[in-house]
Order: structure tokens, then C-alpha cells, then sequence
């Protein structure tokens, strides 16, 4: 199951290697280091980026990248360039990197850092200054100053401005900032807009969503829901495509991430034009919710307007919700919304 931001700060371990420790074995593994790709081309540099804990300078266009946020291989790969190394999300798939993105990985096989196994509150920094990268980027993620400052002695470091901190940085920020580090601004931006217009057409040819109320919940643990709301990437793809979705359920309004937790008690919220579920992760918790007492009396599931998201490709590159991904889900979920919210 995919872990909520929150969840993801809480899992985090005591332990951080000595950074001295790290630098003097840094040295220990370079004969084993994966090749470093060829740059697909350049921009104008040195490059500097300014972000929440102050300006990092990129000296040449980088070719050795690692990605320490949960999903910054995707704005990456997007913009031409193969990571030397990726950090683990979750999903089964080779070198971390899910289905919608393996065209743009092509052969690369980029190291999958600490063996897959995250550990927010001590990066891998031995296995990082092994790699020799010239740039890390960790935006997706919830990097402290401490971190910060690990890393930035190992190779440049970029992290997202102080608005996108601690996991909240949108898919257009993280692309932008992507190809700003790598010296392809407008690139990225090109991406963006490209991204946008889908959302654009797909809410024009589909009139019948403007407006329409959406819910996209999850679910985590037994007896509560996750009401996805504000600059949440599930939130906003249903509000980008027309339909409007909640600032608060019954009152209780959005933590720092998005997220409304809402207990059983007051499923009947949940009953609004459209109900998705977004369950791929998990299929198993779907009997737990139709059996929960007043589910089958809502009336969003009376009038059959309830989508699951059970396929874990289509849910993935939902939550996902990256420069490439976002693409793949507008392909498949469009459709089947249309299905459930007929004109």
C-alpha cells in the first residue's frame, strides 16, 4: 500500500551516518558504479537555484543525477535525462521506475537506493557519495536543513521553494524546477503546458463535469477515510478537469498535505455528484468499505455514480501524479469517468 506523506515522517529512523564517515568511503565502490548516461544537450550555465534553504549552483550541465524524492525520476526522465539513481515509492517494478515511464528509462538501470527500503530520516549518504553524482534532486520528499546541508557537501542539491516543502510541491513546480537544474526551464515548461491543454480538452469535451461535486477518497486503516482535497494531485485532477471538489468535509478541513480524515460515523459526507474510490494499492479494503453500515444507502451509490480505481497502474500513476504519469491517467481514467458521469 502506497503510504501517506504523514505516515511517510513518522516512519522515520534515529540513525545518520557520520557525514566525515561517508566522504572517506566514498571512494570504496567507484569501480562498480552504474555508466553515467550521455547528456542529451544543455543550456546556459552555471546555473543557480534558489529554493527554501538558499541557492544552489549547478558548474555544468549535469550528467551523474540521483533522485532522493518519492517521484523525481519522472520530471527527470521527461526532460531526456536517465537517473543514476532513484530512491523506492512503492509497486513491484524494475528500478522503481512504474510502467508509464519505462519508453523514457529505456536500458538505463539506475541503482535503487538503501536496496528499496526508505528511511526518511537518514538518507543513504555512504551509497550516495559513492555514486559521484554531480546533482541531487529531493523534491518530492521532506528534506530538512540538516539533510540539506549532508548533501550538499556530496554534490549540488536541490530542493523545492518554501511553499512546496515537505511533500506539497505540485507536478508543474517539480517539472519546472527539474529542468532548472538541469539548465532546460523552458523545456520543462513546454512539458507543462502540453500537460495542461490535455486537462484543458478532456474538460471541454466533457461538459457534463463542470461543476459536478467529486469526492477521491482512500483508505488506510479500518474505520476512516482520506478525503483528498487542496493542491493534492487527486484533488486537482478532478478539479482540472471541471468538476469541483471539497475544501472541508463536514467541518473538518485539510491538514498540511490534503488530507481529511473522516471516520465512518460520517460516511454519509462522502455522498456527493461523483465517489471515487482509489483503492489499487489495497483492493482488499473495497468489501470493508461496501460493508460499513450506511455505505449502500448513500445516494451516490443508489444512483451508481461511485468509481473504483482498483487497476494498480491506473491508481499509481493517479496518486503518482508526475509530468509522465499524469498523461497515462488521463488516457484511462477519462474514460471510465465519462462512463459513471454520462451526459
Amino acid at each position: 500500500m502506497s503510504l501517506r506523506p504523514a505516515q511517510l515522517r513518522r516512519l522515520r529512523a534515529t540513525l545518520l551516518l557520520p557525514l566525515a564517515v561517508v566522504l572517506l568511503l566514498s571512494g570504496c565502490a567507484a569501480a562498480d558504479r552504474p555508466a553515467a548516461p550521455a547528456p542529451s544537450g544543455d543550456g546556459t550555465f552555471p546555473v543557480r537555484v534558489d529554493h527554501v534553504y538558499g541557492t544552489t549552483e549547478i558548474p555544468a550541465a549535469p550528467v551523474r543525477v540521483v533522485t532522493l524524492g518519492l517521484s523525481d525520476q519522472d520530471p527527470l526522465l521527461a526532460l531526456g535525462v536517465r537517473p543514476v539513481a532513484v530512491s523506492q515509492w512503492y509497486g513491484d517494478y524494475p528500478s522503481a521506475t512504474w510502467p508509464w515511464a519505462q519508453d523514457e528509462l529505456g536500458d538505463a538501470r539506475p541503482v535503487v537506493l538503501n536496496g528499496g527500503v526508505r528511511n526518511e530520516e537518514a538518507p543513504p549518504l555512504e551509497e550516495l557519495a559513492a555514486l559521484r553524482p554531480d546533482l541531487i534532486l529531493s523534491l518530492y520528499n521532506g528534506t530538512t536543513a540538516e539533510q540539506y546541508a549532508q548533501l550538499s557537501r556530496i554534490a549540488p542539491t536541490v530542493v523545492p521553494d518554501q511553499q512546496f516543502g515537505n511533500f506539497t510541491i505540485t507536478w508543474q513546480e517539480a517539472t519546472r524546477a527539474t529542468g532548472e537544474a538541469l539548465g532546460r526551464e523552458q523545456q520543462a515548461l513546454d512539458l507543462v503546458r502540453q500537460v495542461e491543454a490535455r486537462f484543458a480538452e478532456a474538460a471541454q469535451r466533457n461538459p457534463q463535469f463542470a461543476g459536478r461535486r467529486a469526492v477521491v477518497a482512500e483508505r488506510f486503516e479500518p474505520g476512516a477515510s482520506v478525503v483528498r482535497s487542496g493542491n493534492d494531485v487527486r484533488a486537482r485532477f478532478f478539479a482540472d478537469l471541471g468538476f469541483t471538489v471539497p475544501t472541508e468535509i463536514a467541518g473538518i478541513r485539510p491538514d498540511e498535505y490534503g488530507e481529511i480524515d473522516v471516520s465512518d460515523e460520517l460516511m454519509s459526507e462522502l455522498s456527493q455528484d461523483l465517489l471515487v474510490w482509489n483503492i489499487g494499492s489495497a483492493p482488499e479494503v473495497r468489501p470493508e468499505v461496501e460493508n460499513a453500515p450506511v455505505y449502500r444507502s448513500l445516494p451516490v451509490v443508489e444512483r451508481g455514480t461511485v468509481l473504483w480505481l482498483e487497476d494498480p497502474v491506473v491508481s499509481g500513476a493517479f496518486s503518482w501524479g508526475t509530468i509522465l504519469s499524469l498523461d497515462y491517467a488521463l488516457d484511462q481514467l477519462v474514460p471510465q469517468i465519462r462512463a459513471v458521469v454520462p451526459e
